[in-house]
């Protein structure tokens, strides 16, 4: 089992100026990255691979001559890596409304057809109570 740490020891010994400077430091810089991953890898390249893909080279394409060049990097993620560089600041809001959009034209109706309705004209009747 582990021993409890006894803090009113901990803290009568702890030099709190030397720890407030380093939290300072630290905090005047970048947190390490501890994984990269395939589009930090790729970012010192991105405008020119965008610009390669507008020119009309295939994905497919860019990621074999990628892989070549010793950057094993898969067709699906160099995909994500193209769409996020193009399409950055404008996913997000596109997809909220396309969304909403699907899920008015499933039902088959637009919202402003759907609230001007009233009971009659949608094909309901008025609401009747039996009489007992």
């Amino acid at each position: 089992m582990s021993t409890r740490t006894d803090y009113g020891q901990l803290a009568d010994k702890l030099d709190y100026s030397a720890l407030e400077q380093k939290l300072r430091q630290l905090a005047e810089r970048e947190p390490p990255k501890t994984r990269k991953t395939a589009a930090d890898v790729l970012e010192p390249l991105r405008e020119k691979l965008l610009a390669l893909h507008r020119k009309g080279w295939s994905s497919s394409q860019l990621v074999e001559e990628l892989k070549a060049a010793g950057v094993p990097v898969s067709p699906a993620r160099f995909r994500e890596c193209l769409s996020r560089w193009t399409n950055t600041g404008k996913r997000l809001a596109k997809t909220r409304t396309s969304r909403a959009a699907r899920a008015n034209i499933d039902n088959g109706q637009s919202t402003a057809s759907a609230r001007s309705k009233s009971a009659s004209e949608a094909g309901q009747g008025p609401f009747k109570l039996k009489d007992t």
